[in-house]
């Protein structure tokens, strides 16, 4: 009876512990104001652009199932691309939208970076945005990639 109250005690403070450092948590902020306004100006043209359908769409291409689960990226990979194909070359660019994700933290940001074989405006905001020491070379990769 006393280990049940002592667990219970223990898991109690642990709740408390979580919604207060929840509540005590800085939001997310972009790296530079007008970094995170051009971020937020592209996803209102993405939200307001694509219906639901669409949306949907997208989001199959992008790599995620029909129930939003996520696929390995040989099944992401359209076999209609007329660039090379190299499974490094292409993780490189799958990192550049992965750390531009974790940056905004918007599920358009996954989605629109990744659109078009990664040949979209998403794309290069997310190679800005991120600092990265060679924009150039990414650009270079993705044009290889696409053909």
């Amino acid at each position: 009876m006393v280990a049940y109250r002592m667990t219970s005690t223990v898991v109690l403070v642990v709740v408390v512990a979580l919604g207060a450092s929840i509540l005590i948590l800085p939001h997310a902020h972009a790296r530079s104001a007008e970094g995170f306004g051009r971020m937020e100006r592209l996803l209102s043209q993405l939200r307001d652009g694509a219906d639901s359908s669409a949306a949907l769409g997208e989001l199959s291409v992008a790599g995620e199932g029909p129930a939003g689960h996520p696929l390995e990226k040989r099944q992401a990979y359209d076999r209609s691309r007329k660039g090379i194909y190299d499974r490094s070359l292409f993780s490189k660019l799958e990192h550049v939208c992965d750390d531009c994700f974790n940056l905004y933290r918007s599920s358009h940001v996954a989605s629109g970076c990744r659109r078009d074989c990664f040949d979209n405006d998403m794309f290069e905001y997310c190679v800005e945005g991120l600092l990265l020491e060679n924009p150039d070379q990414l650009l270079r990769i993705r044009d290889a990639l696409r053909g």
